[in-house]
């Protein structure tokens, strides 16, 4: 009889015994590990196939050690090693493709660990042709280098988030166009890995002259301005759109000829010629007008330059940049306008167009969640007001100075409905809107005042 035969018999013989000591009550020779032990002495006591212990269990595939050794196949707790395909705990950290426990022991398909330790890979996969998503705190890691570029790629669902990392630096380029400082940061920022090392940092997102744009590496979604107009809508531009370039030529009526003052600030308010001139001072502009900015625009009275004055905020460009024009802050946002493309994103070394803050509108159709204030909220708001401190100044803009005005600080109003929700100007409509209140809540106080002294004539004795 060959020796596969004979060992294969005794297994069997071992495993029938084995059932009828559990019957009994009995633990067997072995007790944890594996089928009890194997296949050989121990019958199927605690552990099993799906205990601690690996595929087969401490004990190995014949007798107590295992064919090379005590652990299984290999060596103690699954193929190669304590708990998984290679090591301590899965694929390459505590709890991975198999975890301590072998087929479906502790540790299992998706327990502590992963591809990479702790909070690795969970052996899931997302994404392919039908999108299987990820569970919450996990993000879908692609192949290294492929990252969205593969039409219905499939990815393995790993663990996200705050986590202690090494404080090692070995960097890894992110497909989000940043640089980690290893992997394990990568990952807790859920993003797939473009490629080992650095980031390389692009000479230019956008050619020199749009006349190279078609030789251009196109980069999806990103949009290149040419031109000098300051009227918006007025430049030239190529678009990446699904992977070509498209080009979009301005039509626009070309600028009234005019003679502009020398500076920005020789300009400013100062009476102009030509409806619609514009006047271009580096980075900023002035448009010659008869109408106000808003919120309310109106137009009437004689011509003025109205300049632009710059950013709030310095560490932006004062003026609007061209899109596609080169910024060097990652995921920094300047705000312009309300709107749509009144504001600028900076993303991968290029500026991009970003949502500027909410343009007033009035119609409840804007509108959600209205709650309409009371008499003890028009009080409190006119309480407030009251407290607001009144101060006279000048502008730093040399554009803008040389006059004093009346108004409050928003600085010493932090969090009130008069300050708009980027923290840098007066809300007008919050601002007016505390006027009114105040207004109705010293009307009511009138209002009581008045029928008080009608009860006290009533009570007076006539002369």
């Amino acid at each position: 009889m060959k020796k596969s035969a004979i060992v294969s018999g005794l297994g069997m013989s071992l495993l029938l015994c084995s059932m009828a000591c559990q019957k009994e009550g009995l633990t067997g020779s072995s007790g944890s590990g594996g089928a009890a032990g194997g296949l050989a002495l121990g019958g199927s006591g605690a552990g099993g196939v799906a205990s601690s212990g690996g595929a087969v269990g401490t004990g190995g595939l014949t007798v107590s050690g295992g064919a090379p050794g005590k652990g299984g196949a290999i060596g103690s707790g699954g193929a190669t090693g304590n708990g998984g395909a290679v090591g301590l705990g899965g694929v390459r950290g505590t709890g991975g493709v198999t975890g301590a426990g072998g087929l479906a022991g502790t540790g299992g398909g998706a327990s502590v660990g992963g591809a990479t330790g702790a909070g690795g890979s969970t052996g899931r996969t997302c994404g392919t042709i039908v999108g299987l998503v990820c569970p919450s705190g996990q993000f879908c890691e692609m192949p290294a280098g492929t990252c969205s570029r593969v039409a219905d790629g499939a990815g393995t669902c790993v663990a996200s988030g705050a986590r202690a990392c090494p404080a090692i630096y070995s960097p890894v380029c992110g497909c989000d166009g940043v640089t980690y400082g290893n992997d394990c940061e990568r990952q807790a920022a859920g993003v797939s890995k473009a490629s080992d090392g650095a980031c390389a940092t692009p000479a230019s997102a956008c050619p020199a002259d749009i006349s190279q744009i078609s030789t251009w590496a196109c980069t999806e979604g990103l949009t290149c301005e040419y031109g000098t107009d300051p009227r918006p809508g007025c430049r030239t531009s190529a678009t990446c759109t699904s992977g070509a370039w498209v080009t979009t030529l301005a039509k626009c009526t070309q600028l009234p000829p005019v003679t502009c003052p020398a500076t920005r600030t020789d300009a400013a308010g100062q009476t102009c010629p030509t409806d619609g001139a514009y006047c271009v001072y580096a980075d900023l502009s002035c448009a010659c007008t008869n109408c106000t900015d808003g919120p309310v625009v109106t137009c009437g009275g004689a011509l003025t330059w109205h300049c632009a004055a710059p950013n709030a905020d310095a560490s932006c460009p004062a003026g609007i940049p061209l899109l596609g024009s080169a910024c060097s802050v990652e995921s920094q946002s300047c705000g312009y306008s309300c709107g749509t493309g009144g504001a600028r994103l900076c993303k991968k070394g290029a500026w991009y167009s970003a949502n500027g803050g909410p343009c007033p509108v009035s119609a409840r159709r804007a509108k959600k969640n209205i709650v309409y204030v009371g008499a003890a909220e028009r009080e409190r708001i006119a309480t407030d007001l009251a407290r607001f401190k009144l101060a006279t100044y000048e502008y730093r803009d040399p554009a803008l100075a040389g006059s004093r005005h009346l108004g409050f600080i928003i600085d010493d109003v932090p969090g009130s409905p008069a300050v708009d929700r980027d923290g840098n100007m007066v809300d007008l409509y919050g601002y007016a809107s505390m006027l009114v209140a105040a207004v109705q809540a010293q009307g009511e106080e009138i209002a009581k005042l008045k029928a008080e002294l009608a009860r006290l004539r009533v009570r007076m004795p006539r002369k």
